[in-house]
């Protein structure tokens, strides 16, 4: 007999539902290493790294709606429907230790050819473990939730887990390296300290999650009603057509990566030529910080009275206004003063940026909806395509910040006083202006394209109570 579902979200769901993060940050915090690991311990030529990462780049894209669809098949297909997602995140704790500590020691007992395949398949392989976890991770929250205010709760678990989980990876994995060295050891040492570290939060995740809202999966249907529920690998396309919603948050994903690729890649630029100390670059992390950690907090309280989509859109409404008024200060004064810098853009950039953290909530509730709309159940298909729209915001401002500097007439290593007045007033552009500018279309999306509104929410609720009564009934 399948457990009970629990009849309110716990303290331990929450705890477990943040740590999965946690643990997928850390490692990769110590994946993130690999540029220097690959070409000065291994001693791998440029080009072929450059090679290596466009490929691996390209199937990280490709892979994460593959993965997602194959979930959803595979359920479809299942005789004895229990649980979705948890067992694909069991199964992908032995490949991701196995991939993280064998790329970071492996290769090491190659030469030539044979240590670039080995680097090239392992990754491989580490990626095809994340993606596992992470759609099955981030798809589990539409089965973890059944209301607004638990997926706002959820979210919030999530982002802290990414922030904790970030902070403690950029300690201790520094801290390695610092005592061993960058030598073969050392970072042998880092990636087993990361896999240990990231597997064991990624199995608290595991045990202490729950799928609560699965029971209308079990419902007795006819064999025509089975035939028109299975999923198809061409079943994304037809989401894009009727469920607005997540054609919404697919265009807040997109832009709102893109404002963080393109403010984080002239970050420095900004803090090392326009203010003349990159120093307090850190400044600026302990500012946007705690005001995502206090949005973090004050999320679940507010969506108790409010959608989670009208909390969201007051946040980037109100961070990309900060955002503008910065930029206005900094080109109507000669000099900026650092900190008054640093805490104004600190502050609207986190505002901005605290919708990544509380999106999850809307893409469970778009996975809710679209089975209202079509009468199929594909969180993995629906999360893995949303995670390549946000490879594809990544991918193209990472590429047009390096662009964009040299547009704006950047002269590389010219001290600040050097710099022409174009490339000053570029830098503040990518850094302030444009990041406000772009994320006004996230607003714009969950403002004019997003459609789930209260009618909507009584509609599917009446639904879902239909089905779970239809359920019930057949079970007794």
């Amino acid at each position: 007999m399948a457990k009970t579902p629990s009849a309110k979200l716990g303290l331990k769901h929450k705890l477990g539902y943040g740590a999965g993060d946690a643990g997928g940050v850390v490692m990769l915090v110590a994946i993130g290493q690999m540029n220097r690991y690959i070409q000065n311990i291994l001693g791998v030529p440029a080009t072929v790294l450059a090679t290596m990462l466009l490929i691996w780049n390209i199937w990280d894209a490709v892979n994460d709606p593959l993965v997602g669809t194959f979930m959803d098949v595979q359920f479809s297909k299942a005789k004895n429907k229990t649980e979705k997602f948890r067992p694909w995140i069991l199964r992908s704790i032995p490949i991701l230790a196995f991939g993280l500590i064998a790329f970071f020691s492996v290769p090491n007992m190659f030469q030539g050819l044979l240590r670039i395949v080995s680097l090239f398949i392992l990754k491989i392989m580490f990626e095809l473990g994340y993606t596992i976890m992470n759609i099955g991770m981030g798809s589990l929250l539409g089965v973890m939730a059944t209301n607004d205010a638990e997926r706002a709760t959820l979210s919030s678990a999530r982002g802290f887990g990414s922030t904790v989980g970030g902070m403690v990876g950029m300690i201790f994995i520094p801290q390695v390296l610092s005592k061993l060295g960058e030598t073969t050891q050392g970072y042998m040492v880092a990636g087993i300290v990361a896999a240990v570290l990231g597997c064991l939060l990624v199995f608290i995740h595991f045990a202490w999650t729950e799928e609560r809202n699965v029971a209308a999966q079990n419902v007795v249907k006819t064999e025509e009603e089975k035939e028109a529920e299975k999923v198809k690998i061409t079943d994304i396309l037809n989401v894009f057509k009727v469920n607005r919603s997540y054609l919404a948050l697919c265009i807040h994903s997109i832009c709102i990566c893109f404002v963080q690729g393109i403010s984080q890649g002239a970050a420095n630029y900004m803090y090392a030529d326009v203010l003349g100390d990159i120093g307090i670059a850190s400044m600026a992390t302990m500012i946007s910080t705690p005001v995502m950690f206090g949005g973090l907090i004050v999320a679940p309280i507010l969506a108790k009275k409010f959608d989670l989509v009208a909390i969201i859109r007051t946040f980037i409404l109100v961070g990309c206004i900060m955002l503008a008024g910065c930029f206005a200060y900094s080109v109507m004064v000669d000099q900026m003063i650092p900190m008054l810098y640093v805490v104004w853009s600190g502050v609207g950039t986190g505002l901005v940026t605290l919708s990544v953290q509380l999106q999850w909530g809307l893409v469970g509730e778009s996975i809710d909806y679209n089975e209202y709309l079509t009468g199929k159940r594909s969180e993995g298909a629906i999360y893995g395509t949303f995670s390549l729209t946000r490879r594809i915001g990544q991918t193209l401002s990472a590429s047009l910040a390096v662009l964009m500097i040299s547009w704006f007439g950047y002269v590389a290593g010219a001290e600040a006083a050097a710099q022409p007045a174009s490339a000053i007033l570029g830098i503040k552009m990518m850094c302030i202006l444009i990041p406000a500018v772009i994320a006004m279309g996230s607003w714009a999306a969950f403002t004019f394209v997003w459609d789930i509104n209260k009618d909507t929410r009584a509609k599917m609720a009446a639904w879902k109570a239909e089905r779970a009564a239809k359920a019930a009934e057949v079970e007794a």
